[in-house]
């Protein structure tokens, strides 16, 4: 156990010293995953210091620290340990000490759901499930891919383009850029639908249309892996079968690698790890940007899976993430998109198609989005209840729920289901555009 404090302290120190390292790594760790009670609070409070962007020095950390916990003495032994180089190696070791450690606590708390003759055993396994689920994602190396990682499943190599522009960002859905008239750097854009509506699809387009105009694209995807993330790019890039993809199939084989040169040259940077806390989604994004100069959009999939404290009312916690979120994106002259479901009362009403009070704890979202978009296609709910089949291509229409600097309205385009992408109308005129007060 002496080992694991030393480590412990020498982590400390370094990043005590070296605000870098700490940034570096920071989305690594949890404060539970130190042994020591006075360790955890010194990280903690390096936390807290980090986001009150005060500089890491004795004096701050004195002064916002629980005294109780972490007393002078201990703030003396982490800072006289030795900074180390190479961080990355110590932090694998404290964490699968602390892997062990909570799995020792896990086997303690199943003999006494054993021996508690009131409680079934599937709610046993269910419980035990759920603490290994915890486990797993708390102790997750940093899961961050740049497109040359995917590349290597995919046969195509990754560059970088430093390219910077500072205009209007258009979607490449023409229809949608007529109402919007363009999106400025430091908004927050909030897509929302039910389930299946096109969420991902969409900013599978966008993303493509970022990357043609030499910005550079960070997709937190929460939910999805990456490499699932990285085919339907080449969908929406190629127009293959998403569905022929899976399954190794090529229509056409030079489309196809047209679009991993395409995505192979661009700065493309997929991060796939799930359910992590605001904390970790800021520092993670903070620390991309430093290294990427190019990037100008973030993606991320969503809301629901990003993890809460508990601590208060859920719309509240909510709103903190949209605020915290609104606020990198204007200090770093950046837009970032949101992905966010709907209530389930859009289900019960004769027109499905989304309104602002249906976003799940609405009020906090719609005080910080720039702008919201609405997903719908009626063919989808048609062919729910029987009454047709789906097509390849139907018409879909992505509604304008909130625009603080435009217009509101509702943009129809298609959506091609085999390549799961939205494709222009071949003419936008008036009876593609909706536009309503």
């Amino acid at each position: 156990m002496n080992k694991i404090i030393a480590i412990e302290r020498a982590i400390l120190a370094s990043f005590f010293y070296d605000f870098t390292v700490f940034e570096d790594n920071v989305s690594l760790l949890f404060d539970s995953d130190f042994f020591e009670s006075s360790h955890q609070e010194f990280y903690r409070t390096l936390q807290k210091l980090n986001e009150l962007d005060l500089p890491f020095d004795e004096v701050f950390v004195v002064k916002n620290a629980n005294k109780e916990l972490l007393k002078e003495e201990d703030i003396v032994n982490i800072l006289s340990a030795n900074a180390i180089i190479h961080v990355e190696h110590y932090i694998k070791v404290l964490k699968e000490s602390s892997k062990k450690r909570k799995l020792e606590n896990l086997s303690l708390e199943i003999k006494k759901f054993v021996a508690d003759e009131n409680l079934e055993s599937d709610f046993i396994i269910t419980n035990i499930n759920q603490y290994l689920e915890n486990i797993e994602n708390t102790h997750k190396s940093l899961y961050e891919h740049d497109a040359s990682e995917l590349i290597e499943k995919i046969r195509f190599e990754m560059t970088n383009k430093e390219i910077e522009k500072k205009v209007k960002f258009h979607t490449g859905l023409d229809a949608l850029d007529k109402l919007l008239g363009g999106i400025d750097d430091g908004e927050l854009i909030i897509i929302a639908a039910r389930p299946s509506m096109g969420k991902t699809s969409l900013i599978s387009n966008i993303s493509i249309e970022t990357l043609e105009k030499g910005y550079g694209v960070l997709i937190e995807s929460l939910e999805m892996d990456a490499t699932k993330v990285m085919k339907r790019l080449i969908a929406t890039k190629s127009e293959e079968e998403l569905q022929d993809l899976r399954n190794g199939i090529l229509q056409n084989v030079e489309n196809f690698n047209n679009s991993l040169e395409f995505l192979s040259s661009k700065n493309l940077i997929i991060e796939d790890e799930s359910y992590i806390t605001l904390y970790q989604l800021q520092t993670k994004i903070k620390r991309v940007l430093r290294k990427n100069k190019t990037i100008k959009n973030i993606f991320i999939d969503h809301t629901g899976k990003i993890k809460l404290s508990g601590k208060t009312r859920e719309d509240i916690e909510i709103g903190y993430i949209t605020n915290t979120l609104k606020k990198i994106a204007r200090e770093h002259n950046i837009r970032i998109f949101l992905l966010q479901q709907l209530n389930r009362t859009v289900e019960s009403r004769d027109n499905k198609r989304p309104i602002l009070s249906d976003l799940k704890n609405s009020g906090n979202i719609e005080e910080d989005a720039d702008i919201v978009l609405g997903l719908y296609r009626e063919s989808y709910y048609k062919s729910k209840e029987g009454n047709n089949l789906e097509s390849d291509l139907e018409e879909a229409e992505i509604i304008i729920l909130k625009n603080r600097n435009g217009r509101l309205g509702t943009a129809k385009v298609w959506f091609e289901k085999k390549t799961s992408s939205f494709r222009n109308k071949t003419l936008i005129d008036k009876n593609n555009i909706i536009e309503f007060d």
